[in-house]
């Protein structure tokens, strides 16, 4: 196949493609997956994805061909998730849906940090159920005290909830609340926004 051009140039985004796996559930949502869509109309050439809808009069054309620009596709095989997601900062943060777990704000992603529940100084690990998000000025507060569980009201170090490991799927639906609003707009009804997500 030759490379496609487009017949008419909408703005950039009008060439993105959301990826569905084989059940119609998006692979992420945060971000979301998508493609441009000249990858997508690879895909479909290639008979691994399916075209499920197009961006209405947009194409491509090659010599001999012309394709409708995919707008959502759904993968002809299922991709296998994870029901445990990876450990890393993005997913400690939407995890905790990008709030300080001590003072209850939510803040930008460069604004937060991550608080080891049992500080390192007093044995405690790096893993799910002893990381919190955490602003920077309640961490330097903190700094290596201990969690205050007493279940006193008021303690500056008296975290919201017990940290834990969170499945793929709590953070599938976590990642719907962040999109930004031109995916919203684009493939919102693809995304089942009031359905429950399940493994």
């Amino acid at each position: 196949m030759t490379t496609a051009i487009a017949e008419r140039r909408p703005e950039p985004k009008a060439f993105r493609c959301l990826v569905l796996n084989s059940n119609f559930m998006p692979l992420s949502t945060w971000p979301l997956s998508v493609v441009p869509s000249q990858e997508a109309v690879s895909a479909v050439w290639r008979d691994r994805a399916n075209v499920v809808e197009t961006w209405g009069d947009a194409f491509y054309r090659s010599p001999s061909t012309k394709i409708p620009v995919p707008r959502v596709i759904a993968l002809r095989n299922y991709v296998h998730i994870e029901t445990t997601p990876k450990f890393c900062r993005r997913s400690i943060f939407l995890r905790d849906r990008f709030c300080c777990q001590y003072c209850g704000r939510q803040f930008a992603a460069e604004d937060l940090t991550f608080d080891h529940v049992v500080p390192r100084a007093n044995g405690g690990h790096t893993v799910w159920d002893n990381i919190l998000t955490c602003c920077v000025p309640c961490n330097a507060d903190k700094r290596d005290h201990p969690a205050d569980y007493s279940g006193r009201k008021g303690s500056r170090h008296r975290p919201m909830k017990v940290p834990r490991c969170p499945t793929t799927f709590e953070l599938l639906r976590a990642g719907l609340d962040f999109l930004a609003p031109d995916l919203r707009d684009d493939f919102g009804s693809w995304l089942y926004w009031n359905a429950e997500i399940q493994p």
